[in-house]
């Protein structure tokens, strides 16, 4: 994410994501993870999901992949766990995506607009 400047924002369509922390101290390597809710309606009854295009599923049947992974010399694998979290937004799609943010109870509160695609939206 990235702090947004306010004097430098012209945007309207503007939306703060709701979001708060999940602390997991069985976790060895991320205690602590940030949770999304894009499903959160705003004034006018409409959420983030509401106004996201969702392109349905375009991945095939377990079925279809198995034959297609058997037609096939070689095999690769890998782990998608993170892999929504690697997609860059465009910077003119970033406005709708912004979460408000305080270090401690003591500084100000700042505007950052999220980079990548966060779980709990309707485009993930």
């Amino acid at each position: 994410m990235q702090e947004v400047k306010v004097e430098n924002d012209n945007s309207k369509r503007n939306y703060f994501l709701p979001h708060h922390g999940v602390y997991r101290p069985e976790e060895s390597t991320t205690k602590v993870r940030g949770v999304f809710n894009a499903s959160s309606p705003t004034d006018n009854g409409l959420s983030l999901n509401d106004i996201q295009y969702n392109g349905g599923v375009i991945q095939d049947d377990l079925y279809a992949q198995m034959i297609r992974f058997r037609t096939y010399r070689y095999a690769l694998t890998a782990d998608i766990k993170k892999m929504y979290g690697m997609i860059l937004n465009d910077s003119e799609q970033r406005c709708p995506q912004q979460i408000l943010w305080e270090d401690t109870k003591h500084d100000r509160v700042k505007r950052y607009e999220l980079l990548t695609v966060p779980y709990g939206t309707a485009s993930a």
